[in-house]
This record gives structure tokens, C-alpha cells and sequence, in this order.
């Protein structure tokens, strides 16, 4: 059953934004075909449990923030640096970015939730250089019960 709902919801989401011809519909299309799973905020509680070893990346608006492209890329890299988690990635739209962001007090982004054992372990908010991200990163896996943004 769950499955099924998660297979008409992004068949949805992908209607919706191929439909709309935007830069982040573009990129949209482009974490999905990854075979990374969309999120909604009434989703995330059923995602996180799910998965156990995951991120969320929320997104901002790429003609406001034309590195927010860069954010995925990054991402994906960052986590195989990790190899000890069994990282399942998830990604928000728009405005459901923005409703995830409010209920896990994220006021910058682009940004990445991270969670371990279910548990939120803390978030990466904006762009930062690659040593920079993975000193980041290391801190929050590397903390035990870490629930801070980290900025």
C-alpha cells in the first residue's frame, strides 16, 4: 500500500513539474531521474522512518540562488564519502521545502537535513566549499544525538 502512494505521488510531481517549464523544474527533473524520492511535509515522518540513513534536500529558488544547482551534485558526493550509512536521498520542491524548512527550523537555503538511525542529526544550510562541507558533514555524523543547524 505505502508503495503504491509513493508511486502516484511522484507520478504527480512529475506531471506537475514537467508541465511547468522552469530552471527548477530542470533540476527537479534531473534528481528524480536519480531515483531520488520526493517529499512532502506530510510525507517526511513516513520517509525518515523508512529509511533510517538519509538526507532531505530542500531547495531555494535557482534564479535567486543560481548555486542551489551546485547543492545536489555536491550532495550526492559528499554521502559517498560516508560509505558506513545506508544513505537514502530525498528532495523537496519549492514550497514544500519551505514548509520541511519551518518544521525543522531551517532559515537558509538551499539545505540538507541529515538523518541516522531515524533520528535528525543536524542540517547543512547554504553553499559551502567542498573541504568545508565535509568538515561540516563530520561533525554532524560524528556527534552522537547532534540536532543542530549548522550554518
Amino acid at each position: 500500500m505505502r508503495e503504491c502512494a509513493y508511486v502516484s505521488i511522484r507520478h504527480v510531481w512529475r506531471a506537475k513539474e514537467v508541465a511547468n517549464d522552469t530552471p527548477f523544474s530542470a533540476l527537479w527533473q534531473r534528481l528524480l531521474t536519480r531515483g531520488w524520492q520526493p517529499v512532502e511535509a506530510s510525507t517526511v515522518d513516513d520517509w525518515i522512518k523508512r529509511v533510517g540513513d538519509g538526507v532531505i534536500l530542500l531547495s531555494s529558488d535557482p534564479r535567486r540562488t543560481p548555486e542551489v544547482s551546485d547543492n545536489p551534485v555536491m550532495i550526492a558526493e559528499l554521502l559517498r564519502e560516508f560509505p558506513q550509512f545506508d544513505w537514502q536521498v530525498a528532495v523537496a520542491d519549492l514550497e514544500q521545502s519551505e514548509a520541511i524548512g519551518d518544521r525543522f527550523n531551517v532559515r537558509r537555503f538551499p539545505a540538507t537535513l541529515v538523518f541516522t538511525d531515524g533520528k535528525l542529526r543536524g542540517a547543512l544550510s547554504g553553499i559551502h566549499p567542498w573541504a568545508e562541507l565535509l568538515t561540516l558533514m563530520r561533525s554532524i555524523v560524528d556527534t552522537p544525538a547532534a540536532q543542530e543547524t549548522v550554518q
